[in-house]
């Protein structure tokens, strides 16, 4: 995998950990509400991310010069 397809999960993580912490220094019942959407918001971006990885990484090489079955003479 290249270094650019690990970027978005660095920065999900960060900034994961990042709400985390704040959720655990809050002391505003408000506050903590949004945080914890915004953890939540933020697991549900990272499984995304994730899910989309593995379906790019298990596509097959793309081949410009494959002749596609179903639109082909032979």
């Amino acid at each position: 995998m290249r270094d650019s397809d690990q970027l978005p999960r660095y920065y999900l993580g960060t900034a994961l950990q990042a709400m985390e912490k704040a959720y655990a220094l809050n002391h505003d019942a408000r506050v903590g509400q949004n945080i914890s959407q915004a953890i939540a918001a933020l697991h549900q971006l990272m499984h995304q991310t994730a899910a989309s990885h593995v379906a790019n990484d298990n596509k097959a090489p793309y081949d410009p010069y494959e002749v596609n079955e179903h639109n082909s003479a032979i």
